[in-house]
């Protein structure tokens, strides 16, 4: 994956299917906050979990597959961002989630900008740089995840 033939065409096709489901998701903020709490006490505050749930599904599929088609495959901005995000500003979705498109965003073009010059004239997929950032953030979290879950 990467952005070396990204142009305004690409960007314009995938725009309608990203402000949809990166609106959907903001608006659900607040339902997402409720569900954190658990199912059962998600449904007691008046929530229907299962609709909630369907429209999750929908609106991140729908997000992840322009991301996808537009950039193809790049690992693991999804997973370091929205951590950080949390850790610095708490597991409000109602920030976390426009937070995690801008911040996602400037991540991936830091990302590209630096493979582009790490071994400038040649250009590295922008999806080694972040592997790079990201396999060792993978690790860490694996690590506090399992010391959590043992001690």
């Amino acid at each position: 994956g990467g952005s070396p033939m990204a142009g305004w065409q690409p960007v314009l096709a995938a725009l309608p299917y990203m402000v949809v489901g990166m609106g959907m998701l903001t608006v659900l903020g607040h339902p997402l906050n409720v569900l954190q709490f658990g199912e059962e006490e998600a449904q007691q505050m008046g929530l229907d979990v299962r609709r909630l749930k369907i429209w999750i599904i929908f609106a991140a599929s729908l997000t992840a597959a322009a991301a996808v088609a537009f950039s193809g495959i790049i690992g693991f901005i999804g997973l370091i961002v929205p951590h950080v995000i949390r850790i610095l500003w708490g597991p409000d979705y109602r920030r976390l989630v426009p937070l995690s498109v801008i911040l996602g965003g400037a991540a991936l073009l830091l990302a590209d900008l630096l493979a582009r010059i790490l071994l400038a004239p040649s250009v590295l997929p922008v999806g080694i740089v972040t592997a790079l950032a990201g396999a060792p953030f993978f690790l860490w979290i694996l690590r506090k995840a399992k010391r959590e879950v043992f001690w």
